[in-house]
């Protein structure tokens, strides 16, 4: 498949077919609505056809801009009269109006996109509405999909461009946490790439949403804690401190073993510290809410009740959060303090419920 041909033969099609627009577009096909091709795009991609994928990926950004057409025509020709703009810019005076001329499409797709966003996303001003509706005529997830299709191909700068349109284009996703899923490629994409410029940039990207990252009192205090030689700050770590983020704990892990790969110890550790601890705020709110008498006492008494819930056994696994763990306590050890990364490792060797882990944490000690 020669997929960059398959591309730009699209864009030249795409480029052609709207360099003469109609004067009034045409209602869109409910049978090729933009989120319906996509559809069918990602399921080619899932089948491994990419060829196909990457031609409906193209469909799919030429029907959305079809629809924004048609909405924009719709709207320019409902609020132009001088009746509708005497009445002024607020929503509810344009919407009160329009309904009095029975302008239905208009009303119904204002009344569409607020309820998607909320007025105050728009400032209360229709005109705002309709200028970001002009704007949306770009796809991100389509582009997102593009991209892991060259990423496949081996055409990483290709993929690279793709995923950046759309992560420029975030504000436009239909589900805003596809974001992270962006900014992950982007991160799998650099280390694939062997870019760590890259890799370390996107992974910076995730971090900045991350208000415990960029706290640096909250890290200055969680580290005096991990550089003060007493083994009861084993216990009292996971007692003072709290830190929630549903979407970062990931980019601490690989962002934790960068810096350490980079030489930067202090880094590392303070890393694989604030994922231990956002990790731990998760699994123990989670425990709280099953197990309502359930309050922390001691860190090997939180590991053994981790082992009496399966899906929280397997979340831990599948985001690193033992090993997240261990490497705390080896951090500690490697900055000097010995006294409480021992004290570390025997509440893992004794009590955390995964073997591995455990042997791992013995050879510690010995």
């Amino acid at each position: 498949m020669n997929i960059r041909k398959t591309f730009f033969a699209c864009a030249f099609s795409l480029a052609f077919s709207f360099a003469f627009p109609a004067t009034a577009p045409k209602h869109p096909d409910s049978m090729n609505v933009s989120w319906r091709v996509l559809e069918n795009a990602q399921v080619a991609y899932d089948s491994t056809m990419y060829g196909e994928a990457l031609n409906l990926a193209n469909k799919a950004k030429e029907s959305r801009r079809a629809e924004i057409a048609w909405e924009n025509y719709i709207l320019e020709s409902a609020l132009s009269p001088l009746a509708v703009r005497r009445v002024g810019d607020f929503f509810s005076d344009v919407l009160n109006i329009l309904r009095e001329r029975d302008e239905n499409e208009a009303v119904a797709i204002i009344e569409r996109y607020l309820r998607l966003n909320g007025e105050s996303f728009y400032h209360n001003s229709v005109s705002e509405l309709v200028s970001w509706v002009k704007a949306k005529s770009v796809y991100p997830e389509a582009d997102f999909l593009i991209g892991k299709i060259y990423q496949l191909e081996g055409e990483f700068r290709t993929a690279y461009n793709f995923f950046e349109k759309a992560r420029r284009e975030r504000e436009f996703l239909e589900i805003p946490d596809m974001h992270y899923d962006i900014l992950y490629a982007m991160v799998d994409l650099a280390r694939e790439e062997k870019n760590f410029k890259n890799y370390e940039e996107a992974l910076i990207l995730i971090l900045d949403s991350d208000a415990n990252f960029k706290n640096k009192t909250f890290q200055n205090a969680f580290m005096r804690i991990l550089e003060s030689p007493k083994a009861e700050n084993a216990d009292r770590f996971f007692l003072l401190f709290r830190a929630d983020s549903k979407n970062s704990l990931e980019a601490l892990y690989e962002y934790g073993n960068f810096r350490y790969k980079s030489g930067d110890l202090r880094g590392a550790l303070m890393a694989s510290s604030l994922g231990a601890i956002e990790a731990f705020t998760h699994i123990y709110e989670t425990i709280c809410e099953r197990d309502t008498s359930y309050s922390y006492t001691t860190y090997a008494d939180f590991l053994e009740k981790c082992g009496k819930y399966d899906d929280i056994m397997e979340w831990c696994e599948s985001n690193h959060v033992w090993e997240i763990m261990f490497q705390m306590a080896d951090r500690v050890r490697e900055s000097g303090n010995t006294v409480l990364s021992d004290s570390f490792f025997e509440k893992i060797r004794s009590s955390m419920p995964d073997a591995y882990w455990q042997a791992e944490a013995s050879s510690k000690l010995r």
